[in-house]
């Protein structure tokens, strides 16, 4: 059985060989292209890549798009969103899930840590900022969004709910279906419990499990592995 799912890996990395090698020369510099640092699955759509991605580290595969899942994802028809028009920042290894949606708008910056690491079938979807430190981990189902992706106007037509960064800080844990909206900052070491929806800061509060209707500290003193 080991063996099978060895097999079926590297079959699923030669499919995506052509669009992989196009994702890199598009957003790298020729240099570091050639070394393919970025896979990317056949089953990921390229929606627009007109923006690039800087890598701290430049290894073959470090970052692995639309690989992995969980059981309800289906492979056969599920698939991975990529859209890059701004500026990604990867510190080291990355893997972002099979039926992600990757939405990086122009003018947008994106920066994920160290062994940042997306399970499947999320939605992120940055207009301004969103930073992610080392070791964070990001459940099915889970949207992180640092607009309303609609702009609403006063009676004088000003923009009333403009793009506001998202922090989250080293080590952290966000369950599955949770919402992580604009003007959210979250401490190293918190686990964000299932459906949980964040829309505030919660800096200087760290290794606690927030959750509940209205996001609140729910334990202090944890320690979670990853």
């Amino acid at each position: 059985m080991l063996k099978l799912r060895k097999i079926s890996h590297i079959f699923k990395y030669l499919f995506g060989f052509p669009k992989s090698v196009y994702v890199n020369f598009r957003l790298l510099p020729f240099n570091q292209a050639l070394k393919l640092p970025i896979i990317v699955s056949n089953k990921t759509k390229l929606i627009s890549l007109n923006g690039e991605v800087n890598l701290t580290k430049v290894k073959t595969g470090i970052i692995r798009i639309g690989f992995g899942g969980t059981e309800h994802i289906d492979y056969t028809y599920t698939r991975t969103i990529l859209k890059i028009d701004g500026i990604v920042n990867f510190k080291g290894r990355a893997k972002i899930g099979l039926g992600s949606k990757f939405i990086i708008h122009k003018e947008a910056i994106f920066s994920a840590g160290e062994r940042f690491g997306i399970t499947g079938d999320t939605i992120i979807l940055c207009t301004k900022k969103i930073s992610i430190g080392d070791n964070a981990r990001i459940s099915w189902q889970t949207i992180i969004m640092d607009s309303d992706h609609h702009p609403v106007l006063d009676i004088n037509n000003n923009i009333i709910n403009n793009p506001t960064e998202i922090v989250i800080g080293n080590g952290v844990w966000i369950g599955a279906r949770c919402f992580i909206l604009k003007n959210t900052n979250i401490d190293d070491g918190c686990i964000i419990a299932a459906n949980t929806t964040i829309t505030k800061n919660f800096s200087g509060i760290k290794h606690s499990v927030i959750g509940g209707n209205n996001a609140k500290i729910l334990k202090t003193y944890i320690r979670w592995y990853n």
